[in-house]
């Protein structure tokens, strides 16, 4: 039996509002302790993920309520019912599976103010697709204003970024570390950044910051050198 999203479609959800009344109010309260928790720097990724874990406890919590409340019974309802199951259960799956990548994103995230308290040998500058260098910075002071300019780094979550210049930076210390930095209109007065590992042509991304330190560096170091 389909049911539509008319008024005829509203009444059809009737014998089974207790479910979701329950399932809207647990994810709602999912979402918020998934804020308040913060496991990742985008509030909207610990909303959903709050959420989402909520929603098999919201699912079972008003099959509960629906099934205690009434004896009353349509042919429809265990099949919607096993139809939700495992919805929620899916739902809950995909925001367990997200929860070490954006764990793991945090993590690199943190160990970029680690570069202060490391020797940091070169940094490298290619163009954007990491195939022509630009420049190498094995000037001890200028390396030290990057490490400490980006220590100030913190998460960020563009939304339809517009760079108007990019480039890969390889940074060799005692970790190997490389970075996509860019230059949007957005961000006057900062860098965007993207913490990246390259295989060839090939680019995996781990985590979006932005640094205001990092913007004279950038300015003195690279802007000027892609614009002689």
């Amino acid at each position: 039996m389909s049911i539509g999203l008319g008024p005829r479609g509203f009444r059809e959800l009737r014998p089974i509002w207790r479910i979701l009344v329950s399932l809207i109010i647990l994810q709602q309260l999912g979402g918020l302790i998934g804020l308040l928790i913060g496991v990742h720097y985008s509030a909207f990724m610990n909303y959903w993920v709050g959420g989402a874990i909520a929603t098999l406890p919201g699912f079972l919590l008003g099959l509960a309520w629906q099934l205690k409340a009434t004896q009353e019974r349509r042919s429809w309802l265990p099949t919607a019912c096993l139809v939700g199951l495992l919805a929620a259960m899916l739902t809950g799956q995909a925001a367990l599976s997200d929860l070490p990548g954006l764990q793991d994103e945090m993590r690199r995230l943190e160990d970029i103010a680690q570069m202060r308290a490391e020797s940091i040998r070169r940094i490298d500058v290619f163009d954007r697709y990491g195939r022509e260098k630009i420049v190498s910075v094995t000037d001890p002071e200028s390396i030290h204003a990057f490490v400490e300019g980006i220590a100030d780094a913190v998460g960020h979550s563009p939304n339809h970024p517009g760079y108007t210049h990019t480039w890969y930076v390889v940074v060799d210390g005692a970790a190997h570390r490389e970075f996509e930095l860019h230059l949007t209109p957005k961000l006057p007065e900062s860098v965007a950044g993207d913490i990246v590992v390259k295989l060839g042509d090939l680019t995996s991304y781990f985590g979006t910051f932005q640094s205001k330190g990092l913007r004279p560096w950038v300015e003195e170091h690279l802007h000027a050198a892609s614009t002689r």
